[in-house]
């Protein structure tokens, strides 16, 4: 029997192209959802060069690069072609498609990502490349980019009718108008209504809470400081050459640029944050020792990170145990580190409250994500108290994460990943 395996990652598109394909085909595999924040050492293994999802594993040999990955597919299973014509002609035509449509996918993150003049520019330039496939690629006597059927180019181009609708949204700008597009925008429609795709789909709560990003931390000290920033958002499954510049090491969000200086780990920069701007709050206390003891719970969260998640990524007897763990570090945070306090740091909300923001706002939705109570009042009555007193700060109440969204977006992912093989 064939070995079949793609490595993935659920909000990228690339991903989704290799999905729709293997669909299509009637190809069983196995999909092993990667968390791009900690690449698997299967990842490292697969993919040395790039370690970027996709790769597909066919008999213990790994393919990447996802137009590489669709030839690789449509050569080895070539009934229902993803290439409808023997035509050399037609071949080309769609991989002529495939390649524009790779080639200019970072203009529309270019209008994603940017602001001002910036971003008015780069919408110009992506409503130019959506004219250029209205007129020349979908035309008016076909269905799809290749004829009468789904084929490559239009795998290919699959991400805007999903994906750009959620960047659309998260910008509050609009660059698909059914006036301006009617021959994509029945493209889109046609391509969805196909089985194959449209039971193969993000949801589009989650993909929306993606491209708005998780980034409470240092957004929360930006604005109790009241100072203005950009903010741009990272495709963390098809990184920027600006991030993988401005942090080469680790390849990782946050990254926080100031006066031309880059600074990444999100300790970090609220460390750099008070420095810099040392006007209330401070952050940090100005007293030595206290200043000493903040740093040691903020590293002390950091370092118990993924004891949070790993309750909410298990199940029976190993979720059991993460349960205990996890209650076991609430109640040193109980009773060490909080004690009598309003917040970590005192009467006033500083670095440490930051750091913990993960518990006040997280953890109950992964409590309902995973179906298990951790924090009860009977047990953790202080605690509690401080997830009030945090949720209550103005600029924290402002620049929540909309749960609901959260709630959809973690059942989501706990599913694949308990839905993945656990040899």
């Amino acid at each position: 029997m064939e070995e079949v395996k793609l490595l993935g990652a659920w909000p990228s598109p690339f991903c989704y192209r290799i999905i729709w394909a293997l669909k299509l085909k009637g190809i069983d595999y196995e999909y092993v959802e990667e968390d791009l924040f900690n690449k698997s050492d299967l990842l490292l293994h697969y993919n040395p060069i790039h370690k970027k999802i996709p790769v597909l594993v066919h008999n213990g040999k790994p393919i990447s690069e996802s137009t590489v990955i669709l030839e690789y597919i449509e050569e080895t299973w070539p009934h229902n072609p993803l290439i409808s014509s023997d035509d050399p002609y037609e071949k080309a035509k769609a991989r002529f498609w495939t390649k524009f449509i790779d080639e200019k996918e970072p203009i529309f993150f270019a209008f994603f990502q940017s602001v001002g003049e910036e971003q008015e520019k780069a919408t110009k330039e992506a409503k130019k490349v959506l004219k250029v496939i209205e007129d020349y690629g979908v035309g008016e006597s076909r269905k799809f980019l290749g004829g009468e059927k789904v084929g490559m180019a239009d795998l290919a181009l699959g991400w805007i009718s999903g994906w750009l609708e959620g960047m659309e949204e998260a910008l509050g700008v609009k660059l698909l108008e059914p006036q301006s597009f009617p021959m994509l925008m029945a493209w889109i429609k046609n391509f969805r209504d196909v089985p194959q795709i449209r039971d193969n789909f993000p949801d589009r709560d989650q993909l929306l809470i993606y491209f708005k990003g998780l980034r409470e931390r240092v957004i929360w000290a930006l604005k109790l400081k009241g100072i203005e920033f950009e903010y741009i958002e990272e495709d963390l499954s098809n990184k920027s050459k600006l991030l993988l510049q401005l942090n080469p090491l680790h390849k990782k969000v946050p990254v926080f640029i100031h006066g031309g200086k880059s600074f990444a780990e999100s300790l970090v920069i609220l460390e750099y944050i008070d420095e810099m701007w040392p006007q209330n709050p401070l952050l940090l206390p100005d007293d030595p020792n206290e200043r000493a003891i903040a740093r040691f719970w903020m590293k002390y969260v950091d370092d118990q990170r993924e004891q949070f998640l790993r309750f909410w990524k298990t199940t029976g007897e190993e979720q059991e145990k993460a349960t205990r763990d996890v209650r076991n570090v609430l109640r040193i945070l109980e009773e060490n580190g909080l004690g009598d306090k309003k917040f970590f740091g005192g009467n006033d909300i500083g670095m440490a409250d930051l750091a913990f923001g993960l518990i006040a706002l997280w953890i109950e939705v992964l409590e309902e994500a995973a179906g298990v109570k951790i924090l009860e009042h009977n047990s953790l009555p202080r605690l509690m108290a401080w997830i009030e007193n945090f949720n209550n700060v103005d600029v924290i109440k402002e620049n929540h994460p909309d749960r609901p969204q959260l709630l959809e977006y973690l059942k989501g992912l706990r599913e694949k990943y308990l839905s993945q093989p656990t040899s």
